[in-house]
C-alpha cells in the first residue's frame, strides 16, 4: 500500500515546478501530468517510496503506483494541502493506435487522468 504522507510532498513539487518549455504565450506554465509520469518522476527520485508496487502500465491491475498516486490526488481536488490548486484533467485516447513511455511501456486507460498545479 502506498504511504500517501510521504508521497504526498514529492508529487507536490513536481507539480509545482514541471514547467512548459516552449516559446510564447504559454512558455513557463504549469504541465499537466498524468499519474503514470508522475509515478515515473517520483520513482527516480525517490525509489524507496513505491516499495513493491509496480509503476504501473498496461495489464498491471489495479494495483500499482500510478493507480495509487491517481487516486489519491483525485480525492484531493478540494482539498486543503493543495490550496485549492490542483486540477485534474483526461486524455483522450481517440485517434492513437499506439501510446509509450520511455522503456516501451504502454499505459492502462486510467493512467491517462492528468494533473496540475493552477498559478492563482
Amino acid at each position: 500500500m502506498l504511504d500517501w504522507i510521504q508521497t504526498r510532498p514529492i508529487v507536490k513539487d513536481l507539480l509545482e515546478n514541471e514547467r512548459n518549455s516552449n516559446s510564447g504565450k504559454y512558455s513557463g506554465e504549469r504541465c499537466f501530468l498524468s499519474a503514470y509520469q508522475l509515478a515515473v518522476l517520483v520513482d527516480k527520485e525517490n525509489p524507496d517510496v513505491r516499495g513493491k508496487l509496480p509503476i504501473g502500465g498496461k495489464g498491471v491491475g489495479p494495483d500499482s503506483f500510478s493507480r495509487q498516486i491517481a487516486w489519491h490526488l483525485s480525492q484531493e481536488i478540494d482539498g486543503d494541502y493543495f490550496e485549492g490548486k490542483l486540477e485534474i484533467g483526461f486524455f483522450s485516447q481517440s485517434g492513437l493506435e499506439d501510446f509509450t513511455f520511455d522503456g516501451g511501456h504502454q499505459p492502462s486507460l486510467n493512467e491517462f487522468s492528468m494533473f496540475r498545479l493552477r498559478e492563482i
